[in-house]
């Protein structure tokens, strides 16, 4: 998974934080994605290769993974919005298509939210507009504040299990070079993404706002977000949304990387059809 790229493009935040992106610098139309917990913008390398002919693909590094660095202060998906309209205004683009999966999926509804004349688009893949139940919250506090973030857990002893639930796809060529990240890095830097994660409100009701067509995706094997959760979300947006099962067998949470041959082509589509 490693590769060259050129020189790093960033933007700073008015609270300090410097916030990494990558970027096709092709032509076309604007998609601007957003990663999920655990991964950073290079899970969307493989859209990057698919779709650069035709689109400009921008990939952020959210608040606490890959390049980005922020000033270990507090922050909401909000601010994470904000994040992304910041890299859009630093490139100069006026529309754009936004999308994220998980956690950049709560980004990407906030970011049609604060800017919806700006939003041609949304591409939303295992994602949800709802808050965590309580039960949900103490699983996540448990496992990845205390095990993860904490240090209580060797890494070894989550990282492959994690890894094949959450990313799915082949172990080899899809997971271990995920698993040597989160070996090399520093768990701790992710303390305050994972409050952000947990503490994140219910925008259920503000769904209705959010005009813009949208493409919702999930992999049959999600085990972090239902049909149910994407049904219950295509049905409170205020726009036209279709809603496509990824069904391949080992399709799981992180779909598009792992199964790009038939994520890509659905995105492609999206964004062909949306009116210029």
């Amino acid at each position: 998974m490693a590769r060259e790229f050129g020189p790093m493009p960033y933007v700073t935040t008015d609270d300090g934080s410097t916030v990494h992106f990558l970027d096709s610098e092709t032509d076309g139309p604007a998609l601007l994605l957003g990663h999920g917990f655990f991964m950073d913008a290079e899970m969307w390398l493989p859209q990057w290769e698919g779709l650069a002919d035709r689109y400009r693909v921008i990939a952020v590094d959210a608040r606490g993974h890959g390049r980005t660095e922020d000033v270990g202060r507090p922050f909401t998906y909000w601010d994470s919005a904000w994040d992304g309209w910041r890299v859009a205004d630093a490139l100069g683009l006026d529309r754009v298509v936004v999308g994220g999966l998980s956690q950049g999926g709560f980004t990407a509804l906030r970011m049609a939210l604060l800017q919806p004349g700006r939003t041609r688009g949304l591409v939303l893949i295992g994602t949800t507009g709802a808050a965590y139940t309580e039960q949900e919250r103490e699983g996540f506090e448990r496992a990845v504040v205390r095990s993860w973030v904490g240090g209580t857990v060797p890494v070894e002893d989550i990282a492959p299990t994690m890894a094949a639930v959450m990313i799915g796809g082949d172990r080899d060529r899809h997971q271990r070079p995920w698993v040597e990240k989160w070996r090399a890095g520093d768990r701790a830097r992710l303390a305050e993404a994972a409050h952000c994660l947990i503490d994140r409100e219910d925008i259920t009701a503000l769904l209705a706002e959010i005009t813009a067509p949208a493409l919702l995706l999930r992999g049959i094997g999600d085990q972090s977000f239902t049909h149910e959760h994407l049904r219950v979300l295509a049905d409170g947006l205020g726009g036209p949304a279709e809603l496509k099962t990824i069904s391949a067998v080992t399709a799981a949470h992180v779909c598009n990387l792992t199964h790009p041959e038939l994520v890509t082509p659905e995105i492609r589509a999206f964004l062909d059809g949306l009116p210029a």
